[in-house]
C-alpha cells in the first residue's frame, strides 16, 4: 500500500510567500519600536518612495481610490455571504454535465467547491497581508520616530500662563483681521475665491515651503480627494482622514469651506510620515499661516484657536481672562465644524445615529493610538497647544 503523504501548509511556495510577507512586516515593526534612528532614516529616505509611486499612481484618478476600495470591499464581503453558495452551485452543475458527457468518473461537485473556497481564501489572506503591509509602511512606523520637539524645538521648555496668553492674543488678534478680508458666499460662509485645483496648489506651495524647516515636507504631493460619503465622515466628526493603502489625504465636503486648507495641510503631513495627531495640528497651521493666502491664513488660524481657548480657560486666571482680546461674533461663527443647516442634511440622509457612530469613531481612533505607542489616545490632539508656543517663543513673527 501506497504511503500517504502528510500535508504541510509550509510546501506551497504561496504559502510561504504569505508567512514571509507577514514576518517582514512584523519585523519592521517591531525594529520602529526599538531603534529611533532607524525609524527616522526610514521616514526620510525610505518612505518618499510610496509617496511618489504608490501616492502618484493613486493621484491619477479623480475620486479618492481608497474611497472606491473600501465600498469594493463591503460589496464583495455582501456577495461572499449570499452570492457565493448560489454561482458555486451552477459551477457544480455545469462540470457535473460535462463529466456525464466525458464519461469521467471523478466527483466534480467536491473538487469545484474545494477549488472555489480555496481561491477565495487566498485573495483573502492577500488582501489582509496587503492592509498589514501598508498600515505597516505607510503608517504604524511613523508613531515611533523623533518628534517635531525633539528634533526643532527644546524639549525642557517649561511654558507658562505669559506664554499661552502670548501665542492665544496672536491667534485671536490675526484671526479677527483676516474674517474681514476673505471672501464669503451668500450665506455669509469664508470660501476660496478661486477654484478647486487653485486651492490645491496652494496647499501643495505651502507644505513645500515648510520643506525648507522640515525636510520631510518637501517633495511630490498628491492632490487631496474630496470624499463621497462626506455626510457619514461628519457623522463622525472627521475633518479629513489619511489612507495609508492608497497614500491619500481626503478631506470632507459638507464642513465649512474655511476648514479645508488646514485639513488638507494637516492630511499632507501624514502622507509625508509625520503621522501623530498633534505634529500633523502644527504642521496644518504653520503651513497655512505661512502661506501668502488670506484664506489659508485664516484656515490655519482657526484650527488651532478652539485648542488654545480651552487651553485659556484651564489655565489663565478668570479676572486675567476677562481683559484678553475676544474672538469676534464672525469668528466665532467660523471657528466651527458644521453649521447648523449643514448638520440638518447630515442628519437627514443619516442610517445610523450620529451619536453611535461617532462613538464608534472614538472607539476606534483610540485604540488604533494606544496600539502604537501613543499613552493618552485622543487626548494628544490637543498636544498641538505645546508645538504653537514652541512656534511663537521660536520665531520672530512679522505683523
Amino acid at each position: 500500500m501506497k504511503k500517504r503523504k502528510q500535508y504541510s501548509p509550509l510546501h506551497s511556495v504561496h504559502n510561504r510567500m504569505l508567512l514571509f510577507a507577514v514576518l517582514f512586516f512584523t519585523c519592521m515593526n517591531v525594529l520602529s519600536w526599538n531603534v529611533q534612528s532607524f525609524t527616522d532614516w526610514y521616514r526620510l529616505k525610505v518612505f518618499p518612495v510610496w509617496t511618489g509611486t504608490l501616492g502618484r499612481f493613486c493621484g491619477l484618478f479623480p475620486g479618492s481610490v481608497g474611497e472606491m476600495l473600501i465600498a469594493a470591499g463591503i460589496v464583495l464581503a455582501a456577495a461572499q455571504v449570499f452570492l457565493l453558495p448560489v454561482f458555486a452551485g451552477t459551477w457544480v452543475v455545469e462540470r457535473r454535465e460535462k463529466a456525464v458527457r466525458g464519461g469521467q468518473q471523478s466527483n466534480p461537485k467536491t473538487s469545484r467547491i474545494r477549488l472555489s473556497r480555496k481561491w477565495d481564501l487566498r485573495l483573502v489572506c492577500w488582501i489582509l497581508v496587503y492592509l498589514y503591509g501598508t498600515e505597516t509602511l505607510n503608517c504604524y512606523m511613523m508613531y515611533h520616530a523623533s518628534t517635531i520637539e525633539e528634533q526643532y524645538f527644546d524639549t525642557k521648555a517649561d511654558y507658562g500662563v505669559p506664554e499661552l496668553v502670548d501665542a492665544y492674543e496672536k491667534v485671536v488678534a490675526k484671526a479677527n483681521v483676516l474674517a474681514g478680508q476673505v471672501a464669503r458666499d451668500a450665506a455669509g460662509q469664508a470660501v476660496y475665491g478661486g477654484t478647486d485645483a487653485q486651492l490645491y496648489a496652494a496647499c501643495k506651495k505651502a507644505m513645500q515651503a515648510q520643506g525648507e524647516k522640515y525636510p520631510c515636507l518637501s517633495g511630490y504631493y498628491p492632490d487631496p480627494k474630496p470624499i463621497r460619503a462626506s455626510a457619514f465622515m461628519s457623522q463622525q466628526h472627521l475633518l479629513g482622514i489619511y489612507f495609508p493603502f492608497t497614500m491619500e489625504a481626503n478631506y470632507n465636503t459638507v464642513m465649512q469651506p474655511v476648514n479645508v486648507p488646514a485639513t488638507v495641510c494637516h492630511e499632507y503631513s501624514h502622507v509625508k510620515g509625520m503621522i501623530l495627531e498633534d505634529e500633523a495640528n502644527f504642521l496644518g497651521f504653520v503651513a497655512c499661516i505661512e502661506s501668502e493666502e488670506p484664506f489659508l491664513q485664516y484656515s490655519g488660524y482657526l484650527s488651532v484657536l478652539s485648542y488654545l481657548a480651552g487651553q485659556v480657560r484651564k489655565s489663565v486666571p478668570k479676572d486675567l481672562r476677562a481683559g484678553l482680546t475676544q474672538a469676534t461674533g464672525q469668528v466665532i461663527a467660523d471657528d466651527a465644524f458644521l453649521t447648523q443647516k449643514q448638520w440638518e442634511l447630515v442628519e437627514e440622509k443619516a442610517v445610523v445615529s450620529t451619536e453611535t457612530v461617532n462613538r464608534a469613531t472614538d472607539v476606534f481612533l483610540e485604540t488604533n493610538l494606544t496600539m502604537n505607542g501613543v499613552a493618552d489616545g485622543v487626548q494628544s490632539y490637543g498636544r498641538v497647544v505645546r508645538l504653537v508656543l514652541g512656534y511663537y517663543q521660536n520665531t520672530k513673527l512679522v505683523d
